[in-house]
């Protein structure tokens, strides 16, 4: 019975090139690491209490010590799976080279998704570069309207990241027709739960090129109204009146009616209604409403704001003042303000805003 135990504990369960590591080595191991963590938080939470972390030497000191303990410990380490110091360099290029796993005929060793993790973001970080380039230097000479600008830049930036994992994969010596499986795989996951997230991700593409919505429109998404900040490739970002930050998903700019307040034209015409007494003159009313436009910040004098009679109302006669602002961003302050000055301008010249009224009649009181 000793003899299995014994036999189970120093039994390599993974083996790296010539070096292998056994349940004996990880029980050596594990506590070793543990203590050398635990050690320093303790030693840190010590420092802090007594304030002693904010002067520079301390804090470097520590460091280093730390530093010179965490080397000790990975010396003790490879001495317990029985490396020697001056086979260092090879038990780790054996830990590299140590196959994760095949696709195809090709097999994946942790240096391979080290090298890939490096490639892609040198890609991200050179698509950043391209697209500031291009954004500050290339576009504005051939004065390429905004949205478009955004449009290509994105997919400049997105070309550069597909090109680095292609350059990867194939310089790794994986075959682009190896990532068939992969395909295969991917074409099931999306059958069944990855609709949503191809939905949007195909809608991120067709807002990039067909631009329904550009990165500061004003829009109307069902209740919720708000400028778009950002336009991802699934999401977009839409701040609303409030400041309040949504994530919408791109397939609802593609598959609901959205109202663009800036699409086209950025004139944006605005609506107040108001009602005044029966016996007030109408012209009147007319130049107090068409002057309160005149003195609003915010409201265009050209094109001229508009007075129109709707309605005889059931205990008033009703106006509609119409008038254009320049950014529809300026859509919610520019009519409270208005409401404000057509109020102040009705109390100068007498005008008079009714309320309902009723008149109860009582044909008999009861005995």
């Amino acid at each position: 019975m000793i003899d299995q135990l014994k036999l189970f504990l120093i039994n390599d369960i993974v083996t790296f090139g010539a070096y292998g590591i056994s349940i004996l080595d990880i029980l050596l191991i594990v506590p070793i690491i543990f203590i050398d963590f635990t050690l320093f938080r303790i030693i840190n939470k010590f420092l802090k209490k007594k304030d002693l972390l904010k002067k520079g030497f301390i804090r470097t000191i520590t460091r280093v010590i730390k530093w010179i303990v965490h080397f000790l410990v990975f010396l003790a380490i490879i001495r317990i799976i029985g490396v020697r110091v001056d086979n260092i360099f090879d038990f780790i290029n054996a830990i590299l080279s140590f196959k994760l796993f095949t696709i195809a005929d090709t097999q994946i060793s942790l240096i391979t998704i080290i090298i890939m993790i490096i490639v892609v973001g040198v890609s991200i970080k050179l698509s950043k570069i391209a697209r500031n380039y291009f954004d500050k230097t290339v576009f504005p000479r051939f004065n390429i309207e905004e949205g478009l600008r955004f449009s290509l830049s994105k997919f400049i930036g997105y070309l550069i990241i597909t090109v680095g994992i292609i350059i990867a994969l194939q310089g790794m010596g994986i075959k682009l027709s190896a990532l068939a499986v992969f395909a295969g795989v991917l074409g099931i996951g999306i059958g069944f739960g990855m609709q949503n997230i191809t939905a949007n991700i195909v809608s991120g593409i067709v807002i990039l090129f067909e631009r329904p919505i550009k990165e500061g429109d004003m829009v109307r998404l069902s209740n919720t109204i708000g400028q778009v900040l950002k336009i991802n490739l699934r999401a977009s970002i839409i701040r609303t009146i409030y400041n309040e930050h949504l994530i919408v998903p791109n397939s609802e700019f593609i598959n609901a009616v959205v109202e663009n307040m800036s699409y086209g034209d950025l004139k944006l015409r605005i609506s107040i209604n108001v009602g005044v007494a029966y016996g007030t003159e109408p012209v009147l009313v007319k130049e107090a409403l068409v002057e309160a436009a005149h003195d609003t910040v915010n409201v265009m004098k050209n094109p001229e704001p508009t007075v129109l009679f709707k309605d005889f109302g059931d205990s008033s006669l009703n106006f509609e003042l119409l008038a254009w602002i320049e950014d529809p961003i300026q859509r919610f302050s520019t009519e409270s303000e208005l409401r404000f000055t057509i109020t102040e301008m009705f109390a100068r010249k007498g005008i008079t805003v009714p309320f309902p009224q009723r008149d109860i009649y009582i044909k008999s009181m009861p005995h």
